[in-house]
């Protein structure tokens, strides 16, 4: 198991959900940061520098096939061979465990949709239920 982050242009956000949907890639965490690649007070041309601001994906993924479709979905649609594309880059999983169900490793990353798994009853209260102190 692999997990992927990749850091991207906000505008290539979409274009990029839309084809890990498309090829039942599952499971991902979207986060709003701000960097520099090459980082420097200056760029090469002796202006200053500002932050800018991308998107951060992170997902889980089950094996290296999984790994290689989900990076080319990126790459797709975020190659630019202008500068600030973004970056990607993967480290090993050791394990993964859907809290809800128990499931572990390859398990837990597969949808839900085939699956009959009941779900876990839970009690739902409101303002009405609880009194007031």
């Amino acid at each position: 198991m692999y997990m992927l982050m990749a850091v991207i242009n906000k505008n290539n956000l979409k274009n990029v959900l839309e084809d890990l949907f498309t090829n039942n890639i599952e499971g991902i965490t979207v986060s709003d940061v701000i960097g520099k690649g090459s980082f420097g007070l200056k760029e090469a041309d002796n202006q200053p520098t500002d932050l800018v601001a991308k998107a951060k994906l992170e997902m889980v993924v089950s094996d290296k096939e999984i790994r290689n479709l989900a990076m080319e979905c990126i790459r797709s649609n975020c190659h630019d061979l202008g500068r600030g594309a973004g970056k990607m880059w993967w480290v090993e999983v050791g394990g993964v465990e859907r809290i809800r169900t128990g499931e572990k490793d390859k398990d837990a990353l597969t949808t839900q949709i085939n699956k009959k798994i009941q779900n876990v009853p839970y009690m739902i209260t409101t303002h009405i239920d609880t009194p007031c102190s």
